[in-house]
C-alpha cells in the first residue's frame, strides 16, 4: 500500500491543546490526540480519560427489564430449575458465566447449556429445547442469542416454559413471542445506548437482579465480581468502546489486573504473560480471546465456561492446559485449510471476482472465519469460505475495507438455508446448487461492486528519537482501546534502520531495529519482505507497544503499513530459473506434477518445497492453473513482474 491511503488527521487547535495540558496535567502529545478524538474541552477530556460511574445507565431502562427481574426472582426463590442458554464464542461464554453466577448469588437452581457449534448450531434450537424441557427445565434464559429463535421459543412457550431473551444481535422483522426480551435496541424500548455486547446485556440484568432494581450510585453497589467477564466479552465482540461500554471495560480490566480469576491467571501464564506485564485490551484480543474461542471452534465450549468459573487454581491450571492444547490444534488446522483455500482463491477461476467465494470439502467448520480473514489480508477483497459437510455448504465471510458485505449478500437471502451477520462479518449455509447460482449472480454484479481499502488515520508524524517508553505510558491513559477508540497511529518518515530480519516458520513476519533501539514489527505481510533486503528509505505507520522479555521492556512500533516503491525485478538469475520451469510446464501439460514431484525436483536440482513455491508463484500471477495434479498454462495471462507475487518475495527473502 502507499501513502495515498494514509489520512493525516487535522492538527488540533493550539489553544485547545494548551488548555488540556494545563488543566488536566497531561503531555502535549496526549492532549493533541485526545483533542483529535473529539474531546476538545477539559470536561469532556476528563470524562474520557477517567471513566466513571456517572456514565452508566439505569438497567431498569432496558425493555422488559422489570418483568425479567420479577420472573427471575420468582424462579430463584421458588426453586424452579433455570437453564441459561448461551453461545460458544467468548461473548457467549462470558455472558453465560455472568448470568449463572448472578443467579447463584440468589440461591437459584441454575445450570448452563452452551450449544455445540456443529450439532446444535447458533442460537435457540428446537431439539435442544425439547431435551432441556424433558430434563426438567422450568425457565430458559438466553444470553448473547435468542432474537432469531422464533421457532424454538414458540415451542417452549407452548409447553408452558417461559423464555427470557437477553441479546444484542440484529433484530429480525418479527421478534419471538417470548416472556420477555431484553435488548438495548428493542423497537419498543428507549435505552440510551444501543451497542452493549451479550456480556454487557447480561451484566445489566445481573445488576438489576442483585440490586432489586435500585440505581447504583457507587461502584460498591455494582456486582464488581462480574466486571472482568464483561470486559472480556465486550472486547472480544468488538463493540463500541464509548459511552458506558468504556466504563464497564475499564473497570473490568482494572479488576483483572488487581485480582484475576484463577482461570484467567492460568490462561495468561500459558500465553507467556509476564508477572509485571499489565493486562490491556490488546492482551484480551491476542492472548485470551483466541484461546477461549478455540474451544468452541473445535468442540464443546463447556470447557471454557468451567475454566472461567473455576475458583480452584489447581483445577484451573488443568483446564487451561486443555484449552492451550486445543488452541495449538486450532492453529494447525487453520494453516492446513488456509493452504488449500489460498491455492484455490489465487487460481485463474477467481481472478476477476470482486467478492471471492471459495469452497472445499470437509474443511473444519470451526475455523473458516479465521481463514476468510487471512485470505482478505492476502487478496484485499471480501472473502467467503465454505465447507461441504453432509450435503450442504456452511461457512463464514469477512469484508475488506469499508465494504458492506452483509448488505450485498442479504440480497440473495432466498438462496440460503441459514444466514446472519453484520457489515463486516457473516455466516451462511447453502446447498451446492444454490451456491452455483449465488456465485453466478454475484459475478454478474462485478461492475457494480466497488471495494476500496479503508484509509489509515494517522495522528502525527513522530521523529524516531521522540519514541520513548514515557510516551507509551502517557498514551495508556486512553485505554481501553478498540472499536471507536483506536490506538494512536504514528508515521515515521524514512527512519534509520540498523538491522532487519524475517521471522516465522514461513518467514512471513519482519523485524527491524532502529538506531534508538526501538523495534519495528510487521506480522503476516509477506509483501513487506523487500524492506528486509532494503531496510532504509521507507515511510511507515504503526501503533506503539511495549514488549516484556526477561525483565526488560522494549518499545515497539507495530506496523500497519509500509510505503514500498514499485519494485523492478532485476534478479536475472532467478528470472531465468523461473523462465526455465515455465518452459518445462508449457511442454509438459499432460504430465501429472503431483505424481512426479520428486522426479521434476531432481531434474531441476531443487527441493520439492522450492518447486512447490515456484508453481505457487505462477498460480498467484495467473500464469498457470492446477487441477487434479496437472499444471496448465494460461494462454491469456497478462504480463507481470515476478516481484508482484507475495510468494516470490518470501522466496527471495529465504535465499
Amino acid at each position: 500500500m502507499s501513502q495515498s491511503n494514509w489520512h493525516m488527521l487535522p492538527k488540533p487547535n493550539d489553544k485547545v491543546v494548551k488548555q488540556l495540558v494545563s488543566q488536566l496535567n497531561i503531555s502535549q502529545l496526549s492532549a493533541m490526540i485526545v483533542a483529535q478524538k473529539g474531546y476538545d474541552s477539559p470536561e469532556a477530556a476528563f470524562q474520557y480519560l477517567k471513566p466513571s460511574m456517572s456514565t452508566l445507565h439505569d438497567p431498569m431502562a432496558l425493555h422488559d427489564m422489570a418483568a425479567t427481574i420479577e420472573r427471575l426472582q420468582e424462579a430463584a426463590f421458588g426453586g424452579e430449575k433455570i437453564v441459561v442458554y448461551g453461545d460458544y464464542d467468548m461473548d457467549g461464554v462470558t455472558s453465560t458465566a455472568i448470568m449463572v453466577e448472578a443467579l447463584e448469588v440468589l440461591g437459584a437452581d441454575v445450570t448452563a447449556y452452551i450449544p455445540n457449534r456443529f450439532s446444535d448450531g447458533y442460537g435457540p434450537n428446537v431439539a435442544a429445547y425439547q431435551k432441556l424441557i424433558a430434563d426438567g427445565a422450568q425457565l430458559i434464559v438466553t444470553v448473547d442469542n435468542g432474537v432469531s429463535g422464533n421457532e424454538a421459543v414458540e415451542y417452549a412457550m407452548a409447553q408452558g416454559i417461559d423464555v427470557i431473551i437477553t441479546d444484542h444481535h440484529e433484530l429480525p422483522a418479527t421478534l419471538p413471542k417470548a416472556f420477555a426480551i431484553v435488548h438495548p435496541r428493542h423497537p419498543e424500548g428507549n435505552y440510551p445506548f444501543g451497542d452493549l455486547s451479550g456480556a454487557g446485556v447480561a451484566f445489566k440484568v445481573a445488576q438489576a437482579l442483585l440490586s432489586d432494581g435500585q440505581t447504583a450510585t457507587d461502584i460498591s453497589e455494582l456486582p464488581t465480581e462480574l466486571l472482568d467477564l464483561v470486559a472480556l466479552g465486550e472486547l472480544a465482540d468488538m463493540v463500541s468502546l464509548t459511552d458506558e461500554n468504556r466504563v464497564l471495560v475499564a473497570l473490568g480490566l482494572q479488576q483483572i489486573n488487581q485480582a484475576p480469576r484463577p482461570g484467567l491467571s492460568a490462561i495468561l501464564k500459558n500465553a507467556g504473560q509476564k508477572d509485571n506485564e499489565p493486562v490491556i485490551s490488546e492482551t484480551v484480543g491476542f492472548k485470551i480471546a483466541p484461546r477461549i474461542n478455540a474451544v468452541g471452534r473445535l468442540g464443546d465450549a463447556d470447557l471454557s465456561l468451567k475454566l472461567l468459573m473455576s475458583q480452584d487454581p489447581e483445577e484451573a491450571a488443568t483446564l487451561a492446559s486443555e484449552v492451550e492444547a486445543l488452541n495449538a490444534q486450532r492453529q494447525e488446522i487453520v494453516e492446513e485449510v488456509l493452504g488449500a483455500a489460498k491455492q484455490a482463491a489465487l487460481s485463474e477461476k477467481y481472478q476477476q471476482d470482486k467478492v471471492v467465494i471459495v469452497a472445499g470439502d470437509s474443511w473444519h467448520q470451526g475455523i473458516l472465519g479465521i481463514v476468510a480473514s487471512r485470505l482478505v489480508d492476502i487478496l484485499h477483497k471480501p472473502v467467503i469460505v465454505l465447507s461441504l459437510v453432509d450435503g450442504i455448504y456452511k461457512g463464514s465471510g469477512r469484508t475488506f475495507g469499508d465494504f458492506d458485505l452483509y448488505q450485498l449478500m442479504n440480497d440473495y437471502r432466498h438462496l440460503y438455508a441459514t444466514f446472519g451477520g453484520h457489515k463486516s462479518a457473516l455466516g451462511l449455509a447453502i446447498t451446492p446448487d444454490n451456491l452455483k447460482k449465488l456465485i453466478e449472480q454475484i459475478r454478474s454484479q462485478n461492475d457494480q461492486i466497488i471495494v476500496k481499502p479503508e484509509p489509515i488515520d494517522v495522528n502525527l508524524v513522530l521523529p524516531p528519537e521522540a519514541m520513548t517508553t514515557e510516551i507509551y505510558h502517557d498514551l495508556q491513559m486512553m485505554e481501553p482501546f478498540g472499536t471507536d477508540n483506536p490506538q494512536p497511529v504514528f508515521a515515521l518518515k524514512s527512519p534509520s534502520v540498523v538491522s532487519a530480519v524475517t521471522m516465522g516458520n514461513a518467514k512471513q513476519h519482519i523485524k527491524l531495529k532502529l538506531q534508538n533501539n526501538v523495534e519495528v514489527l510487521g506480522f503476516n505481510h509477506p509483501d513487506w519482505l523487500p524492506v528486509v533486503a532494503q531496510p532504509n528509505g521507507h515511510a511507515m505507520v504503526g501503533t506503539l507497544g511495549l514488549n516484556y522479555f526477561r525483565g526488560k521492556k522494549t518499545l515497539q512500533l507495530l506496523l500497519l503499513d509500509v510505503d514500498l516503491p514499485v519494485q523492478k525485478d532485476d534478479n536475472e538469475e532467478h528470472k531465468r530459473f523461473f523462465a526455465t520451469l515455465y518452459k518445462f510446464i508449457y511442454h509438459n501439460q499432460t504430465l501429472n506434477f503431483a505424481e512426479n514431484l520428486d522426479k521434476i525436483a531432481k531434474q531441476f536440482n531443487i527441493s520439492k518445497k522450492d518447486l512447490n513455491i515456484m508453481v505457487q508463484v505462477f498460480i498467484e500471477l495467473d500464469f498457470v492453473t492446477v487441477h487434479d495434479g496437472f499444471v496448465k498454462i494460461n494462454p491469456n495471462a497478462a504480463q507481470k513482474s515476478l516481484t508482484t507475487s507475495t510468494t516470490y518475495q518470501k522466496y527471495l527473502a529465504g535465499r
